[in-house]
């Protein structure tokens, strides 16, 4: 459609698209800001706190404990989950951390696949597929996550039960695949030079400033 600049609704209505996209703009810049303060400020660490959580879950597989290995793993997992992906990403959609805290509950805490299905959906509002992402094997990430690691992990919990080598194997891999290919996803759509700058508070705030670096965990 072209623009008569001699119509006066037209004129009115090209202004009125205008200030619509201006105000999309806006509103887009706003919600992606909590994003990189909650990861500027507590991504560090959390890092630790992964970095820690998967080398005992390393260490249990190499030493003959690999139900310990899914455990440790899932954990990680769970710490991706919720602290890496879901409160950073959530409060940067409903400017909420009550939605932030209690979508991550329905996502980690629950023990159903429908209710874990909802991370996919948060991931897809920043374009990434998570659904897609394959382990070495060529499985899904998630789909494997969810039908077979999370069960795992819930019968050694719940039953006593063992695990194989090759599923403490599988589940660190789905621990490693998440954290380095959506974790890292979130990263750079959101500005963070972490392979430069080697740590999240190091990023240029809305301020001018490097975030303070904080724990979520106390």
């Amino acid at each position: 459609m072209s623009r008569d600049p001699d119509n006066y609704y037209e004129e009115e209505y090209w202004e009125e698209i205008g200030r619509q996209e201006e105000i999309a703009a806006a509103i887009k810049n706003l919600s992606e800001e909590p994003i990189r303060e909650f990861l500027g400020t507590y991504g560090d660490a959390i890092d630790a706190r992964l970095d820690d959580t998967l080398a005992i879950a390393r260490y249990a597989s190499q030493g003959g404990f690999p139900r310990y290995a899914v455990v440790g793993a899932v954990t990680a997992i769970e710490l991706i989950m919720r602290y890496m992906l879901v409160r950073p990403l959530l409060q940067g959609a409903f400017l909420s951390d009550s939605w932030a805290k209690i979508l991550a509950k329905h996502i980690t805490q629950r023990r159903t696949a429908q209710e874990r299905d909802l991370l996919p959906s948060v991931l897809g509002m920043y374009d990434i597929k998570i659904d897609d992402l394959k382990l070495s094997d060529g499985s899904a990430l998630w789909k494997t996550f969810v039908t077979k690691i999370v069960p795992k992990r819930n019968a050694i919990m719940h039953d006593g039960d063992n695990a194989t080598p090759d599923e403490a194997k599988l589940a660190l891999e789905c621990a490693n695949t998440l954290r380095k290919d959506v974790v890292a996803q979130i990263a750079k759509k959101m500005d963070f030079d972490l392979a430069n700058n080697g740590a999240w508070h190091k990023h240029i705030n809305a301020e001018g400033c490097y975030h303070n670096p904080a724990s979520p965990f106390e």
